[in-house]
C-alpha cells in the first residue's frame, strides 16, 4: 500500500472516525490498469500515479468518498444500469456529505446543486434522461450546449473554471463504482448495515458525527422493500374469494364428505395509471409497464385499463380479459394532476377493482377518496415524497 494512503487512512481513523473505521474494512489495492479509484464493496483500488498527483488533503477525501459510496450500498445497487453514468451519479450523491463534513475533494469531482439530498437512482435517472435528449439534438447548430442549461455539474470545491482549463489530473466523477460479484451480496451488504450503525454509534459518543452523516447512516440501513411484491400483494388482495357450496371440493367426496371449495369470481376492471409529466423517467416507466404485464397475468381481470395523465388523460388504453396486451409508449409532457383520472371512472361509472398510480407524487390529489383501493407507486423517496391524502404508498426503486 502507498505510505500516502496508509496515513490518511490513520488520518480518518483519528479526526474523521466515521470515515474511518469504514476505509479499514475495504482491502486497499494498487492499480495502475484503472484511471483513478474504483471500489467493489471489498477492496479499493488506486491508480498509484493519480495518487501522486493529489495533495494529502485532496486523498483523504477520495478515500471517504469511496467509504461513502459502499456505505450507501451503491456496490449492491447498480444492477444493469451503465457504468459510467451510474459512477456519475454515486459521486454526485456522496459527495456533499464529504464535503460537509469538512473534507476536500479531489479537483474536478463534480457537486451538482440540485442533485444534493437526492439518491444515486434519482441522479441516474436525471443523467440518463438528459444524455437521451442530448442525443436526439439537446445542442444548438453550433454544436455546444443550449443557452440557459443549468443542469451542468459544478466543480466541488468551488473553483471557477469558466477561463481556465482544469488541471491535468482532474477527473468527471469519483472514480469506478464496481458491483460486488460475490455470491453472498445479501451478506455482504447485510454487515455493511451492521458497521455503518457501528460506526455512526462510535462518531457520536466522541461528539464528531455531523447531523448529515447522521441522516445518511439512518437511511443507508434502511430495509429495502421490494415494491413489486408489494404491487402484486396489493392487486392480489384485490381479488375477492371464498368458499361456496355451488362447487364441492371434490377432494373429499370420496370419503362422503361434502364441503365447499374455495371460489374466485372473477376480479373486475384493474386500473393503471401512468404519470406522464416527464418527472418519471423511462427506465421507472419500462419496468412498471412490465409489472402490469405481470400483474395482469397472475389477476387476470374482467378489463386491464392503462391511463397515462399529466395534468389532463393523455391516453386510454383498455385490454378485455384474454385480448393481448401489448402497450403503447407513454404519452405526455405537461405538469401533474392527479384529479383526472378518476373523475374519468366516475363520470364513464367504472368501479374498478384497484388502481395503481406511478407517480412522484407532486401535484393536486383529489378532493375525495374513492371507493376502490387505491395504490400510489412513488418514484420519490417516501421520506421526501408529498403523503397522498389516501390509499396506500409503496416507494419504487429501479
Amino acid at each position: 500500500m502507498d505510505p500516502r494512503i496508509s496515513k490518511q487512512r490513520t488520518a480518518l481513523v483519528l479526526d474523521q472516525p466515521f470515515f474511518g473505521a469504514l476505509a479499514l474494512r475495504l482491502k486497499v489495492v494498487e492499480d495502475p490498469s484503472c484511471d483513478t479509484f474504483w471500489v467493489d464493496g471489498v477492496s479499493l483500488g488506486y491508480n498509484p500515479a493519480y495518487a501522486a498527483t493529489l495533495n494529502d488533503l485532496e486523498l483523504r477525501g477520495a478515500l471517504a468518498q469511496k467509504v461513502l459510496q459502499v456505505a450507501n450500498g451503491h456496490c449492491w445497487r447498480m444492477g444493469s444500469r451503465d457504468q459510467k453514468q451510474w459512477d456519475d451519479a454515486s459521486a454526485e450523491a456522496v459527495n456533499p456529505i464529504v464535503k460537509d463534513a469538512g473534507m476536500l475533494l479531489p479537483a474536478g469531482a463534480v457537486l451538482t446543486p440540485r442533485f444534493k439530498g437526492k439518491s444515486a437512482e434519482e441522479i441516474y435517472a436525471h443523467l440518463a434522461r438528459e444524455a437521451r435528449q442530448k442525443e436526439k439534438g439537446g445542442k444548438d447548430g453550433n454544436g455546444g450546449a443550449k443557452p440557459g442549461n443549468t443542469g451542468r455539474p459544478q466543480p466541488a470545491n468551488g473553483a471557477n473554471t469558466s477561463s481556465a482549463a482544469p488541471p491535468p489530473h482532474a477527473v468527471p466523477s469519483g472514480g469506478e463504482v464496481r458491483q460486488y460479484r460475490g455470491e453472498d451480496v445479501a451478506v455482504k451488504e447485510a454487515e455493511w448495515k451492521v458497521a455503518v450503525l457501528q460506526a455512526a454509534k462510535a462518531a457520536q459518543m466522541r461528539g464528531s458525527l455531523p447531523g448529515g452523516l447522521q441522516a445518511m447512516a439512518t437511511q443507508a440501513v434502511e430495509p429495502v422493500v421490494d415494491w413489486r411484491a408489494i404491487l402484486h400483494r396489493f392487486a392480489q388482495q384485490s381479488a375477492p374469494t371464498d368458499y361456496s357450496f355451488a362447487m364441492p371440493n371434490r377432494r373429499y367426496l370420496h370419503m362422503g364428505l361434502y364441503l365447499p371449495s374455495l371460489n374466485e369470481p372473477a376480479v373486475g376492471d384493474a386500473v393503471f395509471v401512468r404519470d406522464t409529466s416527464g418527472t418519471v423517467f423511462d427506465e421507472t416507466q419500462s419496468q412498471f409497464a412490465a409489472e402490469i404485464m405481470a400483474v395482469n397475468d397472475s389477476v387476470r381481470p374482467r378489463r386491464l385499463i392503462v391511463m397515462d395523465c399529466d395534468t389532463r388523460v393523455t391516453q386510454v388504453q383498455m385490454f378485455e380479459r384474454g385480448e393481448p396486451v401489448e402497450l403503447l409508449p407513454a404519452k405526455g409532457g405537461g405538469g401533474t394532476v392527479f384529479v383526472e383520472p378518476f373523475r374519468r371512472l366516475l363520470e364513464e361509472e367504472i368501479q374498478p377493482a384497484f388502481l395503481v398510480y406511478l407517480t412522484d407524487m407532486d401535484g393536486r390529489f383529489p378532493d375525495e377518496a374513492p371507493s376502490y383501493p387505491v395504490l400510489w407507486a412513488s418514484t420519490t423517496p417516501l421520506r421526501r415524497a408529498r403523503k397522498a391524502p389516501f390509499g396506500e404508498t409503496v416507494e419504487v426503486i429501479c
